[in-house]
C-alpha cells in the first residue's frame, strides 16, 4: 500500500506545477482580442466600400426605374389628351407629357419663361398660376415654371400614331425622356449617342438651352409607351 501512495505522488506535484504555469482566463482573451484587431479592420476596410457601391447601385436604378414608369404616364398622358383634342394638336399633347415629368424636373431655370414661351405658351405665368391652383401641387410659381421648362427641354414631342382594334380606334403615345444619373454615369452603356440626334429634333431656338448635351455619361433616354381609345377624329 505504501508504494502505490509514493507512486501517486510525482504525478500530483506535476499536474499541480502544470496548473500553475497557466496562464489565467483573463489574461488569454486580452491577448486574443489583441490580436483580431488588425483583422476586423482589413475586413471593415475591404467590405464597406463595396457595401456602399452597392448601395448607390440599388438606389440609381430605383430612381431609374421610377422615372421609367413616370414616362409611360406621360405617354398615357399625352394619348389621352390627343383621344379628346385629336392628334394634330401637338401642342398640348407635349404639354400633358412635359407637365407629367416635371414632377422629377430640377427647380432651377433662370431662362424658364423664354422656354416656354418657345414651346407655344403664350402666358406662362398664367399657365403655372393655373397649375400651382391645383391641389396636390406645393411650391412657388417660379419653382414649378423651372420644372416644366425643364420638363420640356428633357420630353420630347409625343410620336402619336391612329390605330384600329376590330372596330374600335386607339391611339398609341410614345414618349422619349432624357433622365439625368445622380450616382453612376449609366450613360456611358445606355444611350449616350442618341443625346446628339435627340437635341438637334429640338427647335432652333431651344437647342442651346440643352445643356444636358454636354455630360452624355450623366444622361440616357428612356422611354415611355402608351395605348388608349381615341374618339377625336
Amino acid at each position: 500500500m505504501r508504494e502505490k501512495t509514493e507512486d501517486r505522488r510525482p504525478r500530483t506535484e506535476d499536474r499541480r506545477r502544470a496548473v500553475l504555469r497557466m496562464r489565467p482566463p483573463v489574461s488569454g482573451l486580452r491577448s486574443l482580442i489583441r490580436d483580431t484587431e488588425g483583422q476586423a479592420l482589413l475586413e471593415t476596410v475591404i467590405v464597406l466600400p463595396v457595401l456602399f457601391t452597392f448601395v448607390l447601385v440599388i438606389m440609381e436604378l430605383s430612381m431609374l426605374y421610377n422615372a421609367k414608369h413616370l414616362a409611360n404616364y406621360a405617354a398615357f398622358s399625352a394619348a389621352r389628351t390627343a383621344a379628346v383634342r385629336g392628334v394634330g394638336d401637338a401642342n398640348r399633347t407635349h404639354f400633358a407629357a412635359a407637365l407629367a415629368m416635371s414632377s422629377i424636373s430640377t427647380a432651377n431655370n433662370e431662362d424658364a419663361e423664354f422656354i416656354l414661351d418657345q414651346y407655344g405658351l403664350s402666358d406662362p405665368n398664367m399657365t403655372v398660376a393655373m397649375i400651382c391652383s391645383i391641389p396636390g401641387f406645393k411650391g412657388a410659381n417660379d419653382e414649378w415654371m423651372a420644372r416644366l421648362a425643364n420638363g420640356y427641354l428633357r420630353t420630347g414631342a409625343p410620336a402619336l400614331t391612329v390605330g384600329t382594334f376590330g372596330t374600335r380606334q386607339n391611339v398609341t403615345a410614345t414618349v422619349t425622356y432624357v433622365y439625368r444619373c445622380s450616382f453612376w454615369p449609366f450613360g456611358i452603356f445606355w444611350g449616350s449617342a442618341g443625346l446628339a440626334a435627340y437635341v438637334s429634333s429640338l427647335p432652333g431656338a431651344i437647342q442651346p438651352y440643352a445643356t444636358f448635351v454636354s455630360s452624355p455619361r450623366w444622361n440616357i433616354i428612356i422611354h415611355g409607351r402608351a395605348v388608349t381609345d381615341y374618339w377625336a377624329g
